[in-house]
């Protein structure tokens, strides 16, 4: 299975980091691969953005997407409005760091 950590930090990269997953999964030949998005930094805000939040509730199960404590609590956004697919984490640096331990691809948009 191919393993791929795609990380946000940036709110104006949510747009391509959208089209970079509709892009790899349209070009991926297999269904064996499993995404993970890491969001932290000011991106945190767009998880609260109904428009952006419709796009990523589109993609399939494979596709997974994990939250920052630290940038939400930063940003003063509460856990409780987030999307209820959306995983917090601790520290996205700290899940950024694990997942490639466990042998996933990073890309940054």
């Amino acid at each position: 299975m191919l393993k791929v950590l795609f990380h946000i930090d940036e709110m104006e990269k949510w747009t391509l980091l959208i089209g970079n997953i509709v892009n790899f999964i349209k070009d991926f030949d297999k269904d064996n691969y499993s995404i993970t998005v890491v969001v932290n930094g000011e991106s945190v805000s767009g998880l609260t953005e109904s428009i952006i939040v419709n796009k990523l509730k589109s993609f399939p199960k494979n596709v997974t997407f994990e939250v920052c404590r630290n940038s939400l609590n930063h940003k003063h956004i509460e856990e409780s409005i987030l999307p209820d697919f959306v995983k917090v984490v601790k520290s996205g640096v700290v899940e950024i760091a694990l997942l490639e331990e466990e042998g996933y691809h990073y890309i940054k948009p």
